[in-house]
Protein backbone atom coordinates (compact mmCIF):
# COMPACT_ATOMS: atom_id res chain seq x y z
CA UNK A 1 0.00 0.00 0.00
CA UNK A 2 2.93 2.37 0.75
CA UNK A 3 4.42 1.68 -2.68
CA UNK A 4 1.31 2.48 -4.49
CA UNK A 5 1.04 5.96 -2.15
CA UNK A 6 4.42 6.79 -2.84
CA UNK A 7 4.12 5.94 -6.81
CA UNK A 8 1.03 8.41 -6.68
CA UNK A 9 3.24 10.92 -4.97
CA UNK A 10 5.68 10.70 -7.07
CA UNK A 11 3.35 10.98 -10.46
CA UNK A 12 1.76 13.94 -8.81
CA UNK A 13 4.65 15.19 -8.03
CA UNK A 14 6.14 14.92 -11.90
CA UNK A 15 2.45 16.46 -13.10
CA UNK A 16 3.52 19.16 -10.55
CA UNK A 17 6.70 19.57 -12.25
CA UNK A 18 5.04 19.52 -15.92
CA UNK A 19 2.43 22.05 -14.71
CA UNK A 20 5.11 24.24 -13.12
CA UNK A 21 7.27 23.97 -16.24
CA UNK A 22 4.52 25.18 -18.68
CA UNK A 23 3.73 28.05 -16.13
CA UNK A 24 6.94 29.11 -16.22
CA UNK A 25 6.97 29.18 -20.22
CA UNK A 26 3.95 30.78 -20.13
CA UNK A 27 5.22 33.24 -17.95
CA UNK A 28 8.76 33.93 -20.07
CA UNK A 29 6.71 34.64 -22.81
CA UNK A 30 4.11 36.79 -21.49
CA UNK A 31 7.31 38.57 -19.85
CA UNK A 32 8.59 39.12 -23.81
CA UNK A 33 4.95 39.94 -24.63
CA UNK A 34 5.25 42.76 -22.67
CA UNK A 35 8.47 43.71 -23.13
CA UNK A 36 7.85 43.96 -26.94
CA UNK A 37 4.79 45.70 -26.26
CA UNK A 38 6.59 48.58 -24.35
CA UNK A 39 9.78 48.69 -27.07
CA UNK A 40 6.35 49.43 -29.89
CA UNK A 41 4.71 51.80 -27.24
CA UNK A 42 7.81 53.62 -27.19
CA UNK A 43 8.38 53.78 -30.71
CA UNK A 44 5.30 55.07 -31.29
CA UNK A 45 5.50 57.65 -29.13
CA UNK A 46 8.45 58.87 -30.59
CA UNK A 47 6.82 58.31 -34.01
CA UNK A 48 3.34 60.76 -32.73
CA UNK A 49 5.91 63.34 -31.15
CA UNK A 50 7.47 63.96 -34.75
CA UNK A 51 4.74 63.92 -36.19
CA UNK A 52 2.93 66.59 -34.00
CA UNK A 53 6.09 68.32 -34.72
CA UNK A 54 5.83 68.06 -38.57
CA UNK A 55 2.23 69.15 -38.35
CA UNK A 56 2.85 72.05 -36.15
CA UNK A 57 5.31 73.09 -38.64
CA UNK A 58 3.48 72.91 -41.50
CA UNK A 59 0.32 74.77 -39.74
CA UNK A 60 2.88 77.60 -39.03
CA UNK A 61 4.19 77.23 -42.59
CA UNK A 62 0.84 77.20 -44.06
CA UNK A 63 -0.44 80.23 -42.09
CA UNK A 64 2.60 82.57 -43.01
CA UNK A 65 1.46 81.39 -46.81
CA UNK A 66 -2.17 82.54 -46.11
CA UNK A 67 -0.14 85.72 -44.93
CA UNK A 68 1.76 85.98 -47.82
CA UNK A 69 -0.93 85.56 -50.25
CA UNK A 70 -2.70 88.30 -48.56
CA UNK A 71 0.17 90.53 -49.03
CA UNK A 72 0.64 89.92 -52.19
CA UNK A 73 -3.24 90.37 -53.45
CA UNK A 74 -3.25 93.95 -51.22
CA UNK A 75 -0.09 94.90 -53.25
CA UNK A 76 -1.21 93.49 -56.82
CA UNK A 77 -3.80 96.12 -55.57
CA UNK A 78 -2.09 99.03 -54.69
CA UNK A 79 -0.09 98.74 -58.13
CA UNK A 80 -3.24 98.56 -60.10
CA UNK A 81 -4.34 101.92 -58.40
CA UNK A 82 -0.58 103.54 -58.91
CA UNK A 83 -0.75 102.45 -62.54
CA UNK A 84 -4.76 103.96 -62.84
CA UNK A 85 -2.67 107.09 -61.34
CA UNK A 86 0.17 107.10 -63.84
CA UNK A 87 -2.38 106.71 -66.77
CA UNK A 88 -4.52 109.76 -65.30
CA UNK A 89 -1.71 112.08 -64.77
CA UNK A 90 -0.87 110.86 -68.14
CA UNK A 91 -4.23 111.40 -69.54
CA UNK A 92 -3.98 115.11 -67.69
CA UNK A 93 -0.66 115.92 -69.56
CA UNK A 94 -1.70 114.98 -72.87
CA UNK A 95 -4.99 116.85 -72.43
CA UNK A 96 -2.55 119.92 -71.35
CA UNK A 97 -0.04 119.18 -74.23
CA UNK A 98 -3.20 119.30 -76.66
CA UNK A 99 -4.60 122.21 -75.72
CA UNK A 100 -1.33 124.23 -75.79
CA UNK A 101 -0.57 123.12 -79.12
CA UNK A 102 -4.29 124.35 -80.55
Amino acid sequence: MRKKENDQMQIAGTEEAEILSRLAAKVETAIKTIQDLRRERDELRTKLETAETELTRSTEEADRLTEMEGENERFKGERDEIRERIERILGSLETLDETAAD
